[in-house]
């Protein structure tokens, strides 16, 4: 049976585990979230899934990623093309539906607070783009002459660091709360696992890809900072 929306706890409102901590992360396994997905809210995330899915295959037919991903030789070459393709390019399927667990939840998430419509769409759009080069810059910035980068994932880590943004009320949660800290925290522990994890598997099979995780930091604090510009000033209705 449904909760009236008035006696429902906020969809943003911090949960806590069975210990009675407090948990970080956006709530993108609260039931609520994926039957966002299935409404107006989460129709982006399917259309960049299915875009992402045709670069798959083009990249596959092409040779691989490696000419789709963004590096500093590739743009020394004159191949400023890589800024936009090596966002929706991964690395092998393996690395494509890691990412889109991750984008389907969290696309929603975004959308009920920049609005559905058009001008949802276009915040939404700068939000993912913005994201996404603002990893490369830093991942560019820290490897100049590092291998070619790709994947979508500075683009989802920026839509992580928006919705962290979001209150229970739909209001900015100011960057020096305690649920920013948790959130950055989280972020950083997650990246350090990724990155030993994948070393310590490289070192087994004797080599294989890294992990950018530069892409990761520079796509959250573009989405952590930019959401209140984002945001239009009045939350729109709720969608769940």
């Amino acid at each position: 049976m449904n909760q009236p929306a008035a006696d429902r706890p906020p969809l943003f409102a911090r949960r806590r585990d069975r210990r009675g901590r407090l948990r970080s992360g956006p709530p993108i396994w609260d039931i609520r979230t994926w039957k966002l997905l299935f409404s107006a809210a989460g129709l982006p995330a399917f259309v960049l899934l299915a875009l992402c899915g045709a670069v798959f295959v083009a990249q596959m037919a092409d040779g691989g990623p490696a000419p789709w991903g963004v590096s500093g030789p590739a743009l020394a070459e004159g191949r400023w093309y890589t800024l936009a393709t090596h966002m929706v390019s991964h690395g092998g399927l393996t690395h494509l539906l890691l990412n889109a667990s991750v984008l389907l939840p969290l696309t929603p998430l975004a959308m009920v607070r920049l609005g559905v419509g058009p001008a949802g769409w276009r915040r939404f759009a700068v939000l993912f783009v913005g994201s996404a080069l603002a990893g490369a810059a830093l991942y560019l910035a820290l490897n100049p002459e590092g291998l070619p980068m790709v994947g979508a994932s500075g683009a989802i880590f920026g839509l992580w660091g928006a919705v962290a943004r979001i209150g229970p009320d739909g209001g900015m949660i100011p960057l020096r709360s305690r649920r920013i800290r948790d959130e950055v925290l989280l972020v950083v522990w997650l990246n350090l696992a990724t990155v030993g994890l994948v070393y310590a598997i490289n070192q087994a099979e004797g080599g294989g890809p890294s992990v950018a995780w530069e892409g990761h930091v520079g796509g959250f604090l573009f989405g952590l900072f930019a959401m209140p510009w984002l945001a239009p000033p009045t939350p729109p209705p709720a969608h769940y």
